[in-house]
């Protein structure tokens, strides 16, 4: 038998070769470098244009403004102010939480507000849903809903080495979030629904005083005139159609007291 020239070999090796490094095959691991694998992530927005009530009362015609309010309850918030086009574009039914069963009333707006990576769990996997929410936290699901804000300064003296601080910061740049007298934020502290609806009530630029209320105005007996807060109230729990001014910061007429959607 005689034996294949060494050349030939040689030669069928280098146009293997050749013909590889033609086409730009990758020889090792899964690179896919020559293929462009990007998808476009709608960035979460907010419905500024809509009025309507993110906030319902109880059946008792409370409201219980200065009760807590929940990391589950601050989720549903947060669905309901996305705009139509974000709820479709995230909606989801999974979320990884060891603590949020498929069937719990909440799991479809934590579900989607996960999936638009705007809440997050804790370490050992939980959400833990019933635990009232902190003012770091709430300010922290605020400041994604858009760029982030890098002030020079810290807005508060005692945000330097919270985790949240950049968060913290971007909000209060943007006007969304306040702190206290004493220039502190008091990150850790339990926020309470009242607060909560103030600063929701910014981050959508939506503001009513007392003769700007409609006389259909759906009131509570645990929200009186009296009280800071009456019309902060007011505006996050009635549904309504408006006018005011085409600026930033204008105060509105109501004008109709419409049905709340159905969710």
């Amino acid at each position: 038998m005689k034996r294949r020239p060494k050349s030939r070999g040689l030669f069928a090796i280098a146009l293997i070769v050749t013909l590889i490094a033609a086409v730009d095959i990758p020889i090792t691991g899964t690179s896919f470098a020559a293929v462009d694998t990007k998808v476009t992530t709608p960035q979460p927005t907010l419905n500024k244009t809509d009025h309507f009530a993110y906030v319902i009362g109880y059946p008792d015609d409370e409201v219980r403004p200065l009760g807590k309010i929940t990391r589950e309850e601050v989720a549903v918030i947060f669905y309901r102010i996305m705009t139509e086009e974000n709820r479709k574009a995230f909606a989801a039914t999974y979320q990884p939480f060891t603590d949020v069963d498929s069937d719990r009333w909440s799991n479809n707006e934590i579900a989607t507000l996960c999936n638009a990576k705007l809440i997050q769990g804790n370490l050992d996997g939980s959400f833990t849903p019933e635990k009232p929410i902190t003012r770091a936290e709430f300010a922290t699901v605020a400041a994604r809903f858009d760029k982030l804000e890098e002030p020079k300064e810290n807005k508060f003296v005692d945000v330097e080495n919270h985790w949240a601080k950049d968060y913290i910061n971007s909000s209060a740049e943007k006007g969304w979030i306040k702190g206290y007298g004493d220039g502190t934020f008091r990150p850790d502290h339990i926020i309470i629904r009242c607060e909560a609806m103030m600063l929701i009530n910014e981050m959508l630029d939506r503001r009513v005083n007392i003769e700007g209320l409609h006389k259909d105005t759906k009131q509570w007996l645990d929200n009186t005139e009296d009280k800071w807060y009456y019309e902060i109230v007011l505006e996050a729990t009635n549904t309504h159609d408006y006018q005011r001014a085409n600026k930033p910061k204008s105060i509105e007429k109501w004008k109709q007291i419409k049905d709340n959607p159905v969710w």
